[in-house]
């Protein structure tokens, strides 16, 4: 499926399946996105500021760029899931699985993100934690 740069703002997808959908570049602000299946799918670039990504699978997908500022993503699996260069400021990441995320230059300013789930993510080089510190 190819959403490719379409405008979704406040979209209502809870629970649908979207495994490996091109959705590059598509502004999904404010959508409600609760229990959605975006395993592997492509989010390069997206727009998600302020979107409720509650228990949404994410693994693997392709959040390189992506724009997350204070979306809810607690308990979403983005394990395997590559967030370089992604804006997480303020977003929600209560018991969000980070195992094996590619977090480089990441933002993370204000997230809730704890240290022990941060640190089972594949890499942090760069990123911007959630003290505002940048890691090495």
């Amino acid at each position: 499926m190819d959403l490719s740069g379409m405008d979704l703002r406040g979209v209502l997808l809870n629970g649908a399946t979207l495994i490996g959908a091109n959705l590059s570049g598509v502004d999904l602000r404010g959508a409600t996105m609760v229990d959605v299946n975006l395993g592997g799918a492509n989010l390069r670039g997206a727009v998600l500021i302020g979107a409720d990504l509650r228990r949404a699978h994410m693994r693997g997908c392709d959040l390189r760029g992506a724009d997350l500022r204070e979306a809810n993503l607690a308990e979403a699996d983005l394990s395997e899931a590559n967030l370089t260069n992604a804006n997480l400021i303020d977003a929600n990441l209560g018991a969000a699985d980070l195992t094996n995320a590619n977090l480089t230059d990441a933002d993370l300013t204000g997230t809730n993100a704890p240290d022990y789930k941060l640190l089972r993510a594949k890499s942090l080089s760069g990123a911007i934690m959630p003290d505002g510190t940048r890691h090495e």
